[in-house]
């Protein structure tokens, strides 16, 4: 078992805990909480491989000419004389003669037997291993509507996510993903907004197909179901009040790591398509103790990624379009959710990554008081430590 420790930024501490429940929820409180939280990775945790060097030692047989030492020739020479009952020959004139008589040659061609030590790098399949990832993230968001509401209330918003994940490895390709965490969304101005929110989740990611097998997982294209069940339980700032339980069962469908551009870059042994792309189309259904918070959500989303010549930096461009219906809305409530973004991540060793991210949304809705549209800025540093 393998466990990683992953770092961005500041730890927050667990708060306490209470049961004092409230109907007052924010009825875009689900959109806040989707916007500020990282989305879920759709990747496969895809078997990896190394290059192992081996040697091993081959016998040949070869021929090769050698030179018959004067002792030796005149052995022979003298064998043959003695069988044909004749004398040596005293001078070495007679002596040469009787050898180029006889067919006594100064050199012969001998077969051998050699040895010789073969290099050989082999690639293997490294053992699939279950892993264990603490880690924490935060982030300092500026966002123009940071309320969610046709009135754009400007605010900054800090948040902090810390996530226990255990992904077991089944079968040639599959995975099984625990989470538990906590999170919390601190606003700078807005405080009537913070929340605390304990996150579990469980996720089964099922490779249906290997579309294009690579040497390395960049240059491997794959659809993946994943099927996951998600609970969300909101508390506000200091973990009092409680407001609202969210559980949600989900199913997706993603084609990870579309090769878009048929050219490959990247160091040997971490080659990956120069420019990619993942599609994404997803279903659920959330559960809730407050009736008006449940919904039936569907989202179509898809991004590029560019390895640009910068040894390190990718650049994506991205977005996805969420039909949200709710199910005991007083009065009925449709969203239509669009959303566009774009990210720079530089990552100048295996340890650090700098990442950067502008975001647009735009909500429509049968209830216009709940429309909204705004924009999104924020930065953050990741730190990564394996052991």
């Amino acid at each position: 078992m393998r466990c990683t420790f992953i770092l961005l930024g500041s730890i927050t501490a667990l708060a306490g805990y209470s049961t004092a429940a409230t109907a007052q929820v924010d009825p875009n409180l689900q959109v806040r909480i989707e916007n500020l939280t990282p989305p879920k990775d759709r990747k496969p945790d895809l078997p990896q491989t190394e290059v192992v060097t081996k040697t091993r030692v081959q016998t040949y047989t070869t021929t090769e000419t050698v030179a018959v030492p004067p002792a030796e020739r005149r052995r022979r020479l003298q064998k043959i004389l003695a069988e044909k009952q004749l004398m040596l020959p005293a001078d070495a004139e007679a002596v040469q003669r009787a050898y180029e008589t006889y067919g006594i040659k100064a050199q012969e061609t001998r077969t051998v037997q050699k040895k010789k030590v073969i290099t050989e790098h082999v690639v293997t399949t490294k053992p699939r291993e279950t892993t264990v990832t603490a880690s924490v993230s935060t982030q300092s968001v500026f966002d123009n509507n940071a309320s969610k509401t046709p009135i754009h209330v400007g605010d900054t918003v800090f948040g902090t996510t810390g996530l226990l994940t255990v992904n077991i490895p089944v079968g040639l390709a599959d995975s099984f993903i625990l989470q538990s965490g906590v999170s919390d969304q601190r606003y700078a101005r807005l405080f009537t907004k913070n929340v605390d929110i304990l996150v579990n989740n469980a996720t089964y990611n099922q490779v249906l197909n290997l579309v294009v097998p690579g040497k390395t997982s960049g240059t491997t294209t794959s659809d993946v179901m994943s099927y996951s069940v998600a609970s969300n339980t909101v508390y506000g700032s200091g973990f009092r009040p409680y407001q609202v339980e969210l559980f949600t069962p989900s199913i997706a469908w993603a084609r990870n790591n579309q090769d878009l551009a048929g050219t490959i870059c990247g160091l040997k042994g971490q080659e990956a398509f120069c420019v990619a792309g993942t599609f994404v189309a997803e279903g659920e259904f959330t559960f809730s103790d407050i009736a008006s918070q449940q919904n039936f959500s569907s989202r179509l989303s898809g991004g590029v990624t560019w390895q640009t010549p910068v040894t390190g930096l990718t650049t994506s461009a991205g977005g996805y379009v969420q039909g949200r219906h709710f199910t005991d809305f007083p009065g009925g409530r449709d969203d239509l959710i669009l959303q566009a973004s774009a990210r720079a991540d530089w990552t100048p060793n295996s340890y650090v990554q700098l990442s950067a991210v502008l975001q647009v949304t735009q909500q429509f809705s049968t209830v216009k008081v709940l429309e909204w549209n705004g924009f999104a800025a924020y930065p953050y540093v990741k730190l990564r430590v394996t052991f």
